[in-house]
């Protein structure tokens, strides 16, 4: 049986999802044992205190946010393995839970491209570098746009002080919001910073900031409380956080099994990944300078749940066959076919994360099961099912 200490904010879903991946392993396994531990050990530099309660609660590892600063030599002098969890910066020498977060920068940058967004803009946290690869990784991904508004200069807004991220200048926010070329796309580091802006717009009844109309909104960690309770609710990048919790578990079973000098020539870091887009109201829009494109855009969002011909799509606009194929190729990055099945997979899916079945998910569509579960295998890599149980 073992026994492990988390010192983390519980408030946040990403911390109550680790622990929700720990206690699967726990009960596929031996059961296991978890203390929370509340943030203020670490704040109030308590870590060799800390280290002394473990050592007597016979704790086998720490789950913490640790500073980069923080010594952690205490817990290993006790054989207690050290595991850090992203706080800002990685810890050297010590396992981290960590993400890929410039691949979810680059999600949310195709996410955006999809829906003819040409105008991008960035809200974070500079100095942390869950929030700096997201950013960075948001406009690797927009530079590749033709003809995009991608100008870093007065597209990002960055708060410096993590002690009061959570306050935040309602006016500066909205002359920064009004100062951006529209429609804009707007990628948030967390779902927090995306609220702060809704939470702006709302309270300024002058600002005239339509969401999505205006500004097409997008946070990170798709944390439930959060994304609901905004107004309105708030789409975000999905991370793989259970999943993650669950490699811990499993590197920690791995390491008792060794002895502990040992154990620093085996660690490795977990990485906790973004695996999709939760579409909600501050998104659902499409967007495009070209009316044409738009207006075959809107069609094809409008009847994903119908079979959709490209002659259909050629009559609504004044072009060629040939011509619009082009210029949808160009514009969006995909043949009308293949977007067509994109569309009709994503609303397949938002239905899956509403807790939907597959089967009932495929009738409210109004597409045939075998086909969408076909669709959705070949984008996703998951069957519907696979998918609905992760």
């Amino acid at each position: 049986m073992a026994r492990i200490l988390m010192m983390t904010d519980f408030t946040e879903s990403y911390a109550n999802q680790l622990l929700q991946g720990i206690m699967r392993y726990s009960h596929e396994h031996d059961p296991w044992v978890v203390a929370k531990i509340p943030l203020s050990f670490r704040d109030s530099n308590q870590l060799k205190t800390l280290a002394e309660i473990a050592g007597q609660w016979k704790a086998d590892a720490i789950i913490g946010q640790f500073r980069s600063t923080d010594d952690v030599r205490p817990f290993r002098e006790k054989n207690i393995i050290p595991i850090a969890q992203d706080f800002r910066q990685p810890i050297p020498g010590v396992i981290n839970i960590t993400g890929d977060y410039e691949e979810a920068g680059r999600m949310a940058a195709r996410y955006f491209i999809e829906r003819g967004v040409r105008h991008f803009a960035f809200y974070g946290m500079r100095g942390l570098n869950w929030s700096d690869g997201r950013r960075d990784g948001f406009f690797a991904e927009t530079d590749k746009v033709e003809g995009a508004d991608n100008s870093k200069k007065n597209r990002i807004r960055e708060i410096n002080n993590l002690k009061t991220s959570w306050w935040y200048n309602t006016e500066k926010i909205i002359h920064w919001l009004r100062s951006l070329p529209k429609p804009v796309g707007i990628y948030c580091c967390d779902d927090n910073k995306a609220y702060n802006i809704i939470e702006a717009c709302s309270q300024s009844q002058l600002s005239g900031l339509r969401i999505p109309e205006d500004i097409l909104l997008l946070g990170t960690d798709n944390d439930e409380t959060v994304c609901q309770l905004c107004l309105p609710q708030l789409s975000s990048v999905a991370l793989d956080v259970e999943n993650g919790g669950y490699q811990v578990a499993t590197l920690i079973d791995y390491l008792l099994a060794m002895p502990p000098a040992e154990r620093s020539k085996h660690y490795s870091n977990i990485i906790v990944r973004p695996t999709h887009i939760v579409t909600r109201h501050s998104t659902d829009a499409l967007v495009h300078d070209n009316p044409y494109i738009s207006r075959v855009l809107q069609y094809i969002d409008s009847n994903t749940g119908k079979p959709i011909r490209v002659d259909e799509l050629v009559a609504l606009v004044p072009m060629s066959r040939r011509s619009l194929e082009n210029l949808f190729e160009k514009e969006t990055g995909m043949s009308m076919y293949q977007y067509i099945i994109h569309s009709r997979v994503d609303k397949f899916k938002q239905l899956l994360d509403n807790g939907i079945t597959p089967f009932a998910a495929s009738l409210e569509l109004g597409v045939e099961y075998k086909e969408i579960a076909r669709n959705f295998k070949r984008i996703t890599g998951l069957s519907p099912r696979e998918y609905a149980n992760k």
